[in-house]
This record gives C-alpha cells, structure tokens and sequence, in this order.
C-alpha cells in the first residue's frame, strides 16, 4: 500500500505522495506534489501498486464514461450528476458516496468512488491554478450552470469550466463537442508531432 510521504514514479516523474485513497476496486487514488505553485499537485490512478502502475486521469475519461452512463441509464446518471455536483459545493465525499451508491449501482463504467475522489481532487486543482477568464467566456459559463440547474459556490470559479462540461454532457451535447467547447486538450500526444 502507498503512503503518505512515500514517493511515486521514477525520474524527473518521481513525486512525493500528498494523500492517498484506496478505492473498491483495488485501485489507489494519489494526490502528488506538483510544480505549478507551493499548493499544487497532481491527481494520479494507481492501477498496480505492486508495479507502480499509474495513469493521470483527465476530463475527457470522465465525460465519456458519464456519457456512456447517460446512454444506459438516464435517471441513474442524473444520480452521479447530482454527486459530483454535490461533491463541488463541498459536502465529504464519503457521506456523498453512500448516499448515491445505491442509487447510481449497475451503471457500466467507472465507479462512484473513483469518480467522486478523482474530480473532486481535479476540481481543487483547477481552483488552486485558476488565474482569471474573460468576462464573455464567465458568462457562457454561468449560462451552461444555469441551464443545468447548477449553482456555482463561491471561490469555485477555476472548476467551474469543468463543471460545465458534465453541464453540457447532462444537457445532451455530445462528450466531444462538449470537450472542444470547454477547449479542454482532447488531442492524443501523439497526433501532435
């Protein structure tokens, strides 16, 4: 089991481990330290602790997988909507977790615990780096939360661009547009040579 103060990766990768969750599943959910300011770190899955095997998990995984949720059941993924958003407006994540858990049970994909971990820790990330956005950009924001019924809280303007990807996702805009119109990266590295 990884912990806190231990290390993860090798190389210039290699990052000290911030806090750890252990998921369902058997996959570990680590924050890292990052470079990007004193606060900042980075989210990592751990699928194989015994081999150090991890990924970054990224907006588009999780707007397709709650795509994929949609397309199967409508009213179980308004269940894992409703969480995350819960999750945002800063209710514990364990409490959300066993509230919607049997509500959300069955659906294809990833799990409730891995999704509410993960984006909750990516959306602290975004609020942590988030430097400002033109005043028209804030409003289609607002307007997209709106529409969905989202209220945004206070301090949580960096996160809220993400949100409005499930917000898009939720209001029938396909995964792709709704990623391409978040301009969040979708472009597989190595496309970009």
């Amino acid at each position: 089991m990884l912990k806190v103060g231990e290390y993860l990766g090798r190389g210039k990768g290699r990052r000290e481990i911030l806090e750890v969750v252990e998921l369902r599943n058997g996959w570990i959910l680590v924050k890292t330290k990052n470079t990007k300011s004193d606060k900042d770190f980075k989210v990592r899955t751990v699928t194989n602790p015994e081999l150090q095997r991890f990924y970054t998990p990224k907006y588009a995984h999780f707007a397709i997988d709650f795509f994929g949720k949609l397309c199967q059941n409508k009213e179980k993924a308004k269940d894992v909507f409703k969480a995350i958003i819960e999750v945002w407006h800063g209710k514990d994540v364990k409490r959300v977790i066993e509230e919607f858990t049997p509500r959300t049970e069955g659906l294809v994909g990833y799990d409730l615990d891995y999704i509410l971990y993960a984006v909750g820790w990516i959306l602290e990330q975004e609020d942590i780096n988030f430097g400002g956005r033109p005043k028209s950009l804030q409003e289609q924001l607002d307007k997209k939360c709106q529409e969905a019924g989202v209220k945004v809280p206070e301090g949580r303007l960096g996160s809220q661009l993400a949100i409005s990807l499930f917000c898009d996702i939720i209001n029938g805009v396909h995964p792709v547009e709704a990623l391409l119109a978040a301009n969040l990266d979708i472009v597989p590295r190595f496309a970009r040579r």
